[in-house]
């Protein structure tokens, strides 16, 4: 079940170089799922592709605080959007989407209340919508072939969603 999870995740966002896990005493309480888990499996399934695991040491809880912080956002922002609701699988994969959309869409810098400063930088810039990271010489760009480009974005996108949902 983990290495479908892995390739799912692998197909949305593209093979990780390196994956973080907590196998220390937060797992006790999933045990009785987790003993079925053959870590070696898990591990060599990685190696074979080219994914690095780094696991936590057992006692040592806080190693892990950084997507820890991000786990109780996403369970906090699940309790605002779904109250006690009881939803289906598909409604519940939808509403996870949404909710990792948002969380993905935060800023990670400051944001200024100038309208000419830089957008901030946000993780969906970074897993959707950035494709090179080497930045043009804005000096050397033709303004009239920028603003065609720039101008031509909102079409690549709106062709982008007019074909998923064809495929649907």
């Amino acid at each position: 079940m983990f290495l479908m999870a892995l390739r799912r995740f692998v197909a949305r966002r593209g093979r990780c170089t390196t994956i973080y896990c907590d196998n220390g005493t937060n797992f006790v309480g999933a045990a009785n799922c987790l003993r079925l888990l053959d870590w070696n499996k898990v591990i060599k399934h990685g190696a074979i592709n080219n994914i690095h695991w780094k696991f936590n040491p057992p006692t040592a809880a806080w190693w892990g605080g950084w997507w820890e912080r991000l786990i109780r956002v996403m369970k906090d922002l699940l309790k605002r959007v779904l109250g006690r609701a009881l939803l289906s699988q598909e409604e519940m994969f939808t509403v996870l989407c949404d909710c990792e959309s948002l969380m993905n869409s935060r800023p990670l810098t400051y944001i200024s209340e100038n309208n000419k400063d830089p957008v901030p930088l946000s993780p969906s810039m970074f897993l959707q919508d950035i494709q090179e990271w080497r930045t043009p010489d804005l000096d050397s760009v033709d303004q009239k072939s920028l603003n065609r480009r720039l101008g031509k974005h909102p079409l690549f996108v709106e062709k982008t969603w007019v074909w998923t949902l064809a495929i649907l």
